[in-house]
C-alpha cells in the first residue's frame, strides 16, 4: 500500500512521546488480534473516533454485530494524538464558502451539524462517565494585531448570521484582564461552543462503551487485503481474515492507497505536531496572569492552537512539515517551541517535554464525505475532517452508522454527501502542502518583521 510520508509516521514500533499516550493510563483491554477465519455483520476498519463511534451506535442502537478492526491499538492513530480540541470544525471551507457553492439552507443545516457534534461528544463522556479531563467552556481566537481582529468582527457577524448566536468580542483590556497578559494582544473571539479534552483517553473510552454493548475490537490486525466472496467482504489480516456483509472504512489520515479502490488516492494526510512543556509553576502562570481554561488558536500565519492543560503544561501543535522523517520532527519541535516563546515570552525557558506527531486528513473539495460507494455494495466510509475531528469524527461515526442500519437518524447535509474523488495527479497531492508551508512561512516572517 503506497505511503506518502517516512516510514516513521506508520512504525507502531517507533515511540510516539505523546504526553497523551504517557498520561492516559491502561490500555484497552481484549483487544486480541484477528485468528483464523471469523465473521460478523459488520466489520470497520480503523479504531479511531470514527469507527469506535459507529461500532457503538451500531450495536447499541441496532443491535448489530460489529468487529472493529484495528491496525495497533484503539486510538493509536491520529484519534489519540490530536490536539483534544471539541470544537466547530470538518470541512476545510468556512461557513461562507460553503454558502457560495451550496446555498444559504445548507450552510444553516452544517453549523447545526457541528453543534450536535459538540454535544454528542459531551453526552457521551457525561452519560458514560469517562473520565476525559473536560476542560472550559467554548474557544478563544486570538488577534494578535488590528487587521486580525476586524476579520474577527467580520466572523462573529457571519455566525449570526448564519448560525444564529453571538461570539463575544474582547477588547485588547478584557483579554488581558480575563485571559492572559502578553504582547501583540489587539483582542479576541470567545466562541460559545467547544471544551478541551484528553484524546487517548476519549478514544479509549469510546471502546470500553462499545465493548459494553458487545463490540468486538481486534487490534495489531491490519488489513492487507481485500476481496469479494459470494457477495461478502473478506478482509485479510495477518494471522486471519474477516468476512462480513457490510464494511466501514474508517481510517481517515491513515487510508492507504490500495486499501478499496474508493478511497485511492482520494485523500491527503497532512502531518500535524504538538508539543507539551513541563508544568508551569504558580509563578510562572502569575507573569502572564493566565486564566483561560478554554482551548485557544490564534491568527497568526501557519495556524497554531494551544491551551495550558489541567496540570499547568503548555500545549501547542501546528503544522508539522511534509517529510515525516526523524529530522523534519526535530525542525518543527523547534519551530513550536519558539512559537511559545512568539506567543508567551516569559515562558521561553520552559522546557518542552513531548513532542508527537499525527495526520490532518484532507480531501480534494476540502469536504468531509459520509457515504455508500456506489458500485460496491456493501461498503461505507466517513472520512476527512480537515484537523477537527474530535466531534465531527464522533458524530460521523454515528450519521454513517444510520446509513449502514438502513434506519439515519437524519439526513445529511449535502456538503457531506459529495461524491469522494481522487486528487487530478495522486503521486502529486503533497505539492498542495509545499505550497502552503511555503506561503505560510514567509507570511509569518514578514508578520514578525
Amino acid at each position: 500500500m503506497t505511503r506518502l510520508y517516512h516510514d516513521a509516521m506508520y512504525d507502531p514500533a517507533r515511540p510516539l512521546d505523546s504526553y497523551w499516550e504517557a498520561s492516559a493510563g491502561e490500555p484497552v483491554a481484549d483487544c486480541d488480534p484477528v485468528e483464523g477465519d471469523i465473521d460478523c455483520d459488520v466489520a470497520v476498519v480503523g479504531g479511531g473516533f470514527t469507527g469506535l463511534s459507529a461500532a457503538l451506535h451500531l450495536a447499541r442502537d441496532e443491535q448489530i454485530g460489529v468487529r472493529v478492526i484495528e491496525a495497533v491499538a484503539p486510538g493509536w492513530g491520529a484519534s489519540g494524538r490530536n490536539g483534544g480540541h471539541c470544537c466547530f470544525g470538518g470541512a476545510g471551507l468556512d461557513p461562507t464558502e460553503i454558502e457560495d457553492r451550496f446555498g444559504e439552507e445548507t450552510a444553516r443545516w452544517n453549523i447545526a451539524v457541528q453543534r450536535e457534534a459538540i454535544d454528542l461528544v459531551h453526552d457521551l463522556a457525561t452519560a458514560n462517565e469517562l473520565d476525559i479531563d473536560m476542560q472550559g467552556r467554548g474557544e478563544l481566537c486570538v488577534a494578535h494585531n488590528a487587521k486580525a481582529l476586524a476579520e474577527l468582527r467580520e466572523e462573529t457577524a457571519m455566525w449570526k448570521r448564519l448560525g444564529g448566536f453571538d461570539c463575544e468580542m474582547l477588547s485588547e483590556g478584557a483579554m488581558r484582564e480575563r485571559m492572559f497578559d502578553a504582547p501583540n494582544i489587539s483582542g479576541g473571539m470567545l466562541f460559545p461552543f467547544g471544551f478541551g479534552l484528553h484524546p487517548l483517553k476519549y478514544a479509549r473510552g469510546l471502546a470500553r462503551i462499545a465493548q459494553r454493548q458487545g463490540v468486538r475490537i481486534h487490534g495489531n490486525s491490519p488489513v492487507l487485503g481485500w476481496r469479494r466472496e459470494n457477495g461478502l467482504h473478506r478482509l485479510e489480516t495477518l494471522r486471519g481474515s474477516v468476512v462480513a456483509r457490510k464494511v466501514l472504512i474508517a481510517t481517515n489520515g491513515f487510508t492507504r492507497d490500495g486499501l478499496h479502490r474508493a478511497v485511492d488516492g482520494c485523500l491527503l494526510p497532512a502531518i500535524s505536531e504538538i508539543v507539551a512543556t513541563r508544568p508551569l509553576t504558580d509563578a510562572e502562570l502569575a507573569r502572564h496572569r493566565f486564566q483561560a481554561s478554554v482551548p485557544l488558536y490564534d491568527k497568526r500565519p501557519l495556524f497554531a492552537y494551544f491551551r495550558v492543560l489541567p496540570d499547568r503544561r503548555i500545549h501547542m501543535g501546528g503544522a508539522g512539515g511534509t517529510t515525516g522523517s526523524p529530522a523534519s520532527k526535530k525542525r518543527w519541535r523547534s519551530f513550536l517551541t519558539r512559537r511559545i516563546a512568539e506567543v508567551w515570552p516569559e515562558w521561553r525557558d520552559v522546557e518542552v517535554e513531548c513532542c508527537w506527531r499525527g495526520f490532518v486528513c484532507l480531501s480534494r473539495d476540502r469536504l468531509t464525505h459520509v457515504g455508500a460507494v456506489p458500485d460496491d455494495p456493501g461498503v461505507f466510509y466517513s472520512l476527512a475532517y480537515h484537523g477537527n475531528g474530535v466531534a465531527m469524527a464522533t458524530w460521523s461515526g454515528r450519521a454513517v452508522a444510520g446509513l449502514i442500519s438502513g434506519r439515519p437518524n437524519r439526513a445529511l447535509p449535502a456538503t457531506m454527501t459529495q461524491p469522494l474523488k481522487p486528487f487530478p495527479f495522486p503521486a502529486f497531492r503533497k505539492l498542495a502542502l509545499y505550497r502552503r508551508y511555503g506561503g505560510g512561512m514567509l507570511r509569518s516572517m514578514l508578520a514578525r518583521g
